[in-house]
């Protein structure tokens, strides 16, 4: 398949340096909430890439639940692969792209389990069929649907109080740097890198 008559061109308005927030995570707040304000679809949607001991990476889509000073944050159940791999190896990688705006955030950070009081408040505010399937799915698991489907079947007539189980929860990605991204005509993209130097957010502009 020849790809390479798809020619895309790019007309948003160029990203200045001086238009920047300070820090990462304030800029990454700013479009987050920029594209939501747009009403595209899955504004929260990343591509998360993790590599287990051997060194071979992997990536999938999930969905950040909260930016704030400390970080992004995102729920998972930590028997999955992803889990495995970042017990094996802590660092990974982060990438937004909205397509609507010509933007993408490339992250690098640190993952870090959050707290159970955190995790449980936020599964508690999941629906009640996600929460079941999330208690029934032995996720990234080989198994069959007959015997998925028996898991939930025997979740939800269980007579416990529903919680979040001590094998589901959220991690924290403290960034370590983070580079914004916005398409220019010509090929002539604004790049911008944070990077901290003496503990402190550094800027700088990349060719593109």
């Amino acid at each position: 398949m020849n790809l390479k008559d798809i020619q895309l061109e790019y007309h948003h308005k160029e990203l200045k340096i001086e238009d920047l927030a300070k820090n990462p995570n304030e800029q990454a707040s700013k479009w987050m909430q920029e594209m939501i304000d747009s009403k595209i679809t899955y504004p929260n949607a990343a591509t998360l890439a993790t590599a287990n001991k051997d060194g071979i990476p992997a990536s999938r889509v999930v969905l950040i639940k909260d930016i704030s000073s400390s970080g992004l944050t995102f729920y998972t159940n930590y028997e999955s692969a992803k889990a495995q791999e970042i017990k094996d190896n802590q660092i990974v990688s982060l990438s937004f792209f909205w397509k609507e705006a010509d933007r993408q955030i490339r992250i690098t950070a640190s993952a870090t389990k959050t707290s159970y009081e955190d995790s449980n408040e936020y599964f508690l505010s999941r629906s009640h069929a996600s929460q079941i399937n999330a208690i029934a799915s032995p996720q990234s698991k080989k198994i069959s649907k007959e015997d998925l489907e028996n898991k939930v079947k025997a979740a939800e007539k269980s007579d416990e109080k529903i919680k979040c189980p001590s094998f589901w929860g959220g991690y924290l990605l403290e960034i370590i740097s983070a580079e914004f991204w916005q398409g220019r005509p010509n090929r002539l993209h604004d790049r911008f890198l944070y990077e901290k130097e003496n503990n402190k957010w550094q800027i700088s502009r990349l060719a593109p």
